[in-house]
């Protein structure tokens, strides 16, 4: 059984009941379109933003506390697991005098993402911990490894996330680990006709029966839970308060219509040499190894969406042509600056090759 569904089954099994909302738009105090994200459209990147522990458990005298979070998505074609775990340095404001307190997270759960087909799972847990040394320890070092996963290229790093589940699981295996409020989820494309399209907005799993929480008094205000006046006006973001006496996990999906585009590095990289054997006047260089590996190496990466590849070949190629004709007093750009361009219009040799390209990298 794979970490994912044994997981699952301890959700299934030991998760006692708890609230899950999306919080409309109407009750967040900044602007958000919640429109629903449409698979080859947009970048996301999923946000544990805040959490709280109620005063229903032992913590810190025989047990302590550990947010783990894992996220299943599709990247570059195959289905990949980025797990999180928040190590004793992410609570270290708790301790057994100030808990039912707002732990303020924004932690980057994912890197920043393309949503290009399939769907995104998400599972978290609250789990508290045998109080011990060398549990303690082990949380330290897995939380450490878990950090470097959510980079801005995550292919450059995909390999780690295997070992690094395996070792969560181990630890919370050793930890005697208790769930105390668990959470899935899972989001599709936008227009499936449900309540789960993938959408930018707040979300939140709160441990409590149904009848404790009235959910449209939720509201978020600066990036925190709060309860406030109902309705869709923003007097709650005067009147909100602290949702006291339970713990639960506030999430945010983010939306970005563009990556960022100087996390690319080995793209980067063939971009600067390409423009530096222009400016050197060594255009066979540029026409014969490096367009070719650039427009690779653009249709091979996993971290772009498919309508961004045609665009950045062509922006691109635009931008080497350009400073090839204007010789060497223009300067350098950067590949963010070569991406904020209008993009040109092409010609019909160029719109052949590309879906050539498509057609290739696609089989």
């Amino acid at each position: 059984m794979s970490f994912w569904q044994s997981f699952s089954e301890t959700f299934r099994r030991e998760s006692p009941k708890y609230q899950a909302l999306f919080l409309p738009e109407y009750r967040i105090d900044v602007d958000n379109n919640a429109t629903p994200i449409n698979a080859g459209e947009a970048y996301c990147r999923l946000w544990l933003v805040e959490m709280r522990l109620a005063r229903d458990v032992d913590w810190f005298r025989e047990r302590y506390p550990v947010v783990h979070a894992a996220i299943r998505f599709n990247h570059g074609g195959k289905s990949i697991t980025i797990p999180y775990l928040a190590e004793p340095g992410h609570l270290q404001e708790l301790s057994k005098e100030n808990l039912n307190k707002v732990i303020q997270c924004n932690y980057p759960l994912t890197p920043l993402f393309p949503f290009n087909d399939g769907l995104v799972e998400l599972q978290a847990g609250l789990f508290s911990m045998v109080n011990s040394d060398p549990i303690g320890k082990f949380i330290k070092t897995m939380g450490r490894f878990s950090e470097l996963l959510p980079v801005p290229e995550l292919s450059t790093v995909v390999k780690l996330a295997e070992p690094v589940y395996r070792g969560i699981e181990d630890l919370i295996g050793a930890g005697e680990g208790q769930l105390e409020l668990g959470y899935q989820q899972t989001f599709s494309t936008g227009g499936g006709g449900g309540n789960n399209d993938l959408k930018p907005g707040y979300f939140v799993a709160i441990l409590a029966e149904e009848n404790q929480i009235t959910l449209d008094t939720l509201c978020v205000v600066n990036d925190s839970l709060k309860v406030g006046s109902p309705g869709k006006t923003k007097v709650f973001v005067r009147d909100g308060k602290p949702l006291d006496g339970y713990s639960y996990m506030l999430f945010r999906i983010e939306k970005r219509t563009a990556q960022d585009w100087e996390s690319l590095t080995q793209i980067k990289e063939l971009v600067y040499q390409a423009q530096d054997a222009v400016f050197n006047g060594e255009y066979n260089k540029v026409t014969t190894f490096l367009l070719p590996a650039m427009k690779a190496a653009i249709f091979r990466s996993p971290d772009l969406i498919k309508a961004d590849r045609r665009n950045m070949v062509v922006k691109i190629h635009a931008h080497l042509h350009e400073i090839g004709l204007q010789g060497v007093t223009m300067q350098k750009r950067s590949l963010y600056s070569i991406m904020q361009r209008p993009l040109p219009a092409m010609d019909t040799e160029m719109e052949a090759e590309l879906e050539l390209l498509e057609a290739l990298f696609n089989s």
